[in-house]
């Protein structure tokens, strides 16, 4: 659920709000047209709570991937003042050349600095809370002034949930009609690549992915897991949270399939070693040759509209 912040204004930060809401004529030009002036401010509302977004964002700051990548498909880098680290990642964000062109990229953290926010003098905060810290952040925001709109990491978990996402960012920034596009290409690509399933035998898929060198199996969840379902498969082997995806344990689940997530193009070289085990040797998905490698930039939980490739690409892989 997307967590709207309504701003409050503090004495403290009275100097930095002014400065957030110059008149238009000071702030970097738009990308697109402006919109009437009657347009602004604009209250954004969703899931019972709202934002007043008092003028058109010029200085948006992103603080996660998925946010940064959203906010520069729908309006471009001209009005985006800082983006996340991910984003100019290769094998992690989506609009990497876009990213590029933004000045200041900020380490992605699970405790962003405020003071180093408000430096920025942003007019719109974006953000997804995936953490304590992302959430203590979040509420230490709002009452500088400055809107701030946190997403919650399951809105980013379904397509269904990312289509939300790209029509309430299209709302805040005021580009409903790219979003309306985006939103409307994604329903008819995801309409044609389920029209192709084969609808046959259900595959029973194993999810893996490797952090900090551990081999892990996907906790349920996941924009991959509801991938893999859209596309006809089940997952297997998936909890509350991710496990060791030790041999013993691969050979309990024994999957017709095995996706591995490419985590910014390490490939499957964390998992050579799990999967040359001879203890696998008689899993079905490592008999039949089907271990697949998918990219997290297109399959997990940053990949923002990039996810109907993964879609696709899963699809094609179970079907």
């Amino acid at each position: 659920m997307t967590r709207l912040i309504a701003p409050t204004a503090l004495a403290l930060a009275a100097a930095l709000a002014l400065a957030a809401c110059a008149p238009a004529e000071s702030a970097p030009a738009s990308s697109e047209a402006a919109p009437p002036e009657s347009a602004w401010p604009r209250t954004v509302e969703l899931d019972g709570g709202s934002a007043e977004i008092p003028a058109e964002p010029q200085r948006i700051v992103a603080l996660s991937t998925e946010t940064s990548d959203l906010a520069l498909e729908l309006v471009g880098p001209e009005r985006v003042a800082a983006v996340s680290s991910g984003s100019v990642a290769e094998g992690a964000g989506n609009q990497v050349a876009l990213a590029e062109q933004v000045d200041t990229v900020l380490e992605t953290q699970t405790t962003p600095d405020p003071e180093q926010i408000l430096a920025l003098e942003p007019d719109l905060v974006l953000l997804t809370e995936r953490h304590d810290g992302e959430q203590a952040a979040a509420d230490l925001l709002e009452g500088t002034g400055i809107p701030v709109l946190a997403f919650d990491d399951e809105d980013f978990q379904t397509l269904d949930g990312i289509q939300g996402g790209v029509e309430v960012l299209g709302e805040a920034l005021g580009a409903e009609d790219e979003a309306a596009r985006i939103v409307a290409d994604m329903a008819e690509r995801r309409t044609e690549i389920d029209a192709e399933a084969t609808g046959g035998e259900v595959p029973r898929v194993l999810l893996l992915m490797a952090r900090g060198g551990q081999q892990m199996v996907q906790p349920a969840g996941t924009l991959m897991s509801h991938l893999v379902e859209e596309a006809g498969g089940e997952v297997v082997g998936s909890g509350p949270s991710a496990v060791p995806a030790d041999p013993e344990r691969l050979v309990e689940i024994a999957p017709d399939v095995i996706v591995v997530e490419d985590f910014r193009g390490a490939g499957l070289g964390p998992f050579q070693q799990l999967l040359a085990s001879p203890a696998l040797a008689e899993v079905p998905a490592v008999a039949d040759d089907e271990v697949h490698l998918v990219s997290g930039a297109i399959a997990s939980d940053t990949a923002g509209t990039a996810a109907v490739d993964g879609l696709a690409e899963i699809s094609a892989l179970l079907n």
